[in-house]
């Protein structure tokens, strides 16, 4: 600052600003401080871009987000619409490698594990394309035999939380998968067994769940219901 401005502390200037809404005075004294103050930082900003540039250092600009690999950015969020599938009833000493190996028909994008609960999600990207074959091929390994569990491979929606539109979601998402699974069960029943010997008197797990009307999983069903309280 000038000899005409001199430095004020943060406190003086508080001082002169509330002045300076009673009196002209202080107004216009106010006004050549801040000016003064003003052209001291832009100074020194000069000079830093100088000294920087003479030592061969050039300013950093702010760098945008990039995007990778199908839409994600650098934390490998997916910006696209998620197709999820729900694995249940896993051993807890499940590892990736083993479950990429048991779903390497569908081959999933990326596999979220939950070792605590037994549980892991499947999700396919939009831009590899051939979104529903290779749901389809995953789901068809529902009640598959894994390290001796037989695991449970259902439709979710993306979002995380528990709200109650969500559940409703996956409640219909599940309750369509259920009435393709009765439909494939009874096709294949009806073309290896003849009428006279179909048993139609014990009712499937399949068709059980259908009848319940939850379409959810009732260890997916209480493991939500849980969290919610």
């Amino acid at each position: 600052m000038s000899e005409e401005t001199p430095k004020l502390s943060k406190k003086q200037l508080k001082a002169l600003r509330f002045k300076a809404k009673k009196s002209d005075k202080a107004a216009e004294k106010l006004e050549k401080v801040e000016t003064s103050i003003k052209e001291v930082k832009e100074k020194k900003e000069s000079e830093k871009r100088k000294n920087e540039t003479a030592d061969g250092v050039h300013p950093r600009k702010k760098r945008k987000t990039r995007r990778g690999h199908h839409g994600r950015g650098k934390n490998g969020a997916h910006n696209g619409p998620r197709f999820l599938l729900f694995v249940g009833n896993l051993p807890y000493s499940i590892d990736e490698k083993t479950l990429r190996e048991h779903f390497k028909a569908g081959n999933p994008d990326l596999i979220r594990i939950r070792k605590d609960k037994g549980i892991a999600f499947l999700e396919f990207l939009t831009a590899k394309g051939h979104i529903q074959g290779r749901i389809d091929a995953c789901l068809a390994l529902h009640h598959s035999v894994l390290n001796n569990r037989r695991v449970n491979v259902e439709l979710t929606a993306g979002g995380g939380g528990n709200s109650k539109n969500r559940i409703e979601k996956i409640k219909e998402k599940n309750e369509k998968l259920i009435k393709k699974r009765v439909e494939k069960i009874k096709k294949e029943k009806k073309s290896k067994e003849s009428s006279d010997t179909a048993d139609s008197s014990t009712p499937d797990e399949t068709d059980l769940a259908l009848k319940s009307g939850s379409g959810i999983h009732p260890s997916r069903l209480a493991m939500i219901e849980k969290s919610k309280n």
